[in-house]
């Protein structure tokens, strides 16, 4: 409850999230890059506000972070990696740096500065789910994680972490016990496998968002984008988009092709799966109801989450 104050006047509002004009964002990659911009599309605002520019030097994709989602620190850490990644052959989209040699921008918004990155522009489609397609797809992941195991900085930890997010779900499921039961005994039960799977499991930097969404394919091959949920993790994290589709055995294969993957991995995949669903209620029931209202709840977002969840249960019986 929000206690009365001084006698109403003209508000003054605070701001979750701001949405830039595109003009706005192409003035502001011609100053910071020192190119010449003709035009400039907003493509997605969610989390992140994505724009495609047009230059007069090709095409190039600004991604302006949300002020509250990391920091420019840790978007510069970003950047350095998909670098490290780029130079690696790693099928990652290469950022560009800031005409002054900076890694990373900021610009001052109404609910405080936020970090962006400009990234190549790599043509090409989402490619459709197949067997074989799903066998690359397993060979670049792994490619990915053994390109990111030389990566010389230090490494980017979740600041919010599995116990966290479960409270906060926990939470926003206080009117629905039967679901805060299953997500309460769930949780409890995945963080505790995990702890005791931790000492053979396969640590390192993680994509975090391993699925189709995320893949293009490019004339010159598959790329992975949207980093910016990377960090240290347990590696199996990074099969659980996958691990809940028909395909999983391919990807599997490809990936082996590559790196191995440990038994305690697949062991522990059921419950990094957990954790990810887990995640994924807190997205559409805390996180982005914040953002952008409660539509995805009305859709049933919320609902398929927990279905899985239900299903999972069953199986870790």
């Amino acid at each position: 409850m929000v206690p009365p104050g001084r006698p109403y006047g003209r508000a003054v509002l605070a701001v979750s999230r701001s949405v830039p004009t595109p003009d706005a964002v192409a003035r502001l990659v011609a100053d910071a890059y020192r190119i010449a911009v003709t035009d400039c599309v907003l493509l997605r605002s969610l989390v992140n506000d994505v724009y495609l520019v047009h230059a007069d030097s090709g095409r190039a994709v600004l991604k302006l972070y949300a002020a509250d989602h990391r920091t420019p620190a840790e978007v510069a850490w970003e950047a350095r990696l998909a670098e490290h990644l780029a130079d690696a052959g790693a099928g990652v989209p290469r950022p560009r740096r800031t005409a002054a040699g900076d890694p990373v921008g900021t610009a001052s918004a109404p609910e405080g500065d936020r970090a962006y990155l400009l990234w190549e522009y790599v043509p090409g489609v989402a490619p459709a789910p197949e067997a074989a397609l799903y066998r690359r797809f397993g060979a670049l992941v792994a490619g990915w994680h053994a390109a990111a195991d030389r990566f010389a900085g230090p490494a980017r930890y979740d600041r919010r972490g599995h116990d966290d997010t479960t409270r906060a779900v926990l939470a926003a499921l206080a009117d629905r016990p039967a679901d805060r039961a299953l997500v309460a005994s769930l949780g409890s039960a995945a963080g505790t496998a995990l702890r005791r799977y931790g000492p053979a499991l396969d640590h390192g930097i993680c994509h975090g968002d391993v699925t189709l969404d995320n893949l293009l394919a490019g004339p010159d091959g598959l790329y992975l984008h949207d980093l910016d949920l990377a960090g240290h993790r347990p590696r199996a994290s990074d099969l659980t988009g996958v691990a809940g589709t028909r395909y999983f055995d391919d990807f599997a294969a490809g990936y082996r092709q590559v790196r191995p993957l440990r038994d305690a991995d697949l062991a522990a995949l059921p419950w990094c799966r957990v954790v990810a669903l887990v995640a994924n209620l807190h997205f559409h029931l805390v996180a982005k109801p914040r953002l952008c209202g409660t539509d995805s709840v009305r859709e049933g977002w919320a609902d398929r989450t927990l279905a899985e969840l239900r299903r999972l249960a069953a199986e870790l019986r």
